[in-house]
């Protein structure tokens, strides 16, 4: 099934620049998406209008909805409700839901912001504050954990670990706070659930060495520990990074196909010469030519098609040559 759907935007209004459509666009999406079952996936093809809006729920492609023209407001809203009567066949349901009568909200202009008005009349919300409106999550709420880690994240506290529980009938919290978070600002936002706070170690990089075993090749480590870490693995060459490559260095896994690579563990990028990293002590690490791995995970730099991802890596190998190859 496929839609296209052309609506508009202005950036500048009333002698002020006015938000950019991709913020507009981010607010609508993530109010839309948090009750959805599978989860909405959206990606555009510009940050310039017009803007095509590729529309996916799960895996399956459900709609390519165009952003243009004159009037950001009126577009945006316009673009809400057809994005919702796209949504809504494949659903089953209408979001973002009301939380009264589960009606899907609807976007109206209110001067220069939008809001999501129940059709009903007795909820309301600024697009982008659906969950703010939420809280406190009620004893049958199925999404109070990333209600409270969206609401933490949101006010710029840092977090590792986050579990929320009903316990007595109520909801309690526990989470493991990164260093120098303020706990005040935690429980504040956490309120009314009774918080229980951990702090982690500051998280810090080592230099290893390593034996290997059977079947596996001794290799040397930058790794950053004391942080959360994803697990996966990305192999081959390293290569020395462009500049316009915006990244540390480049891993080729397959011949002609490189991906960026930004290391998190302390280091160095050497500018010449053979050598690509150099340790936290700025003693040579890795080269050009190496075969490396690099523990970590990939994601996409913006919603924007075509523009590069990263691999964001918390530990780099160097494989050692063992002479029998």
């Amino acid at each position: 099934m496929s839609t296209t759907l052309v609506v508009c935007s202005e950036l500048v209004q009333n002698g002020a620049v006015a938000r950019q459509p991709l913020d507009w666009l981010e607010d609508l999406f993530a109010d839309i998406g948090f009750r959805a079952r599978p989860g909405v996936l959206w990606s555009v093809n510009s940050r310039e209008l017009p803007i095509m809006v590729s529309v996916k729920v799960g895996e399956e492609s459900v709609g390519h909805l165009v952003l243009d023209g004159p009037d950001l407001i009126d577009s945006v809203c316009s673009f809400a409700a057809e994005l919702q009567h796209v949504l809504q066949p494949v659903l089953q349901v209408g979001v973002p839901p009301c939380p009264s009568h589960s009606r899907a909200l609807v976007a109206r202009s209110a001067l220069d912001l939008i809001e999501w008005q129940c059709p009903e009349g007795d909820f309301g919300c600024a697009v982008g504050e659906y969950q703010e409106a939420l809280w406190p999550p009620g004893p049958d709420e199925r999404d109070a954990p990333p209600m409270l880690a969206n609401r933490l994240s949101r006010r710029g506290l840092r977090w590792s670990t986050l579990e929320v529980t009903r316990k007595d009938g109520a909801w309690v919290t526990k989470i493991t706070l990164q260093p120098g978070t303020d706990d005040g600002a935690v429980r504040g936002a956490a309120a009314p659930l009774l918080a229980e706070l951990h702090y982690t170690g500051p998280a810090y990089t080592v230099r290893e060495d390593h034996a290997g075993g059977r079947g596996s090749a001794p290799y040397r480590a930058l790794s950053l520990l004391g942080t959360p870490r994803l697990g996966a693995l990305l192999m081959g060459t390293l290569h020395r990074a462009a500049e316009e490559d915006g990244c540390d260095f480049l891993v080729e896994g397959a011949p002609g196909h490189r991906m960026r690579v930004r290391l998190a563990a302390e280091h160095t990028v050497c500018a010449v010469g053979e050598c690509v990293i150099l340790d936290a002590s700025g003693e040579p690490f890795a080269n050009d030519g190496d075969s490396v791995e690099c523990g970590g995970g990939g994601a996409p730099s913006s919603r924007v098609e075509g523009d590069p991802a990263y691999f964001y890596a918390w530990e780099l190998r160097v494989l050692q040559k063992t002479g029998l190859e």
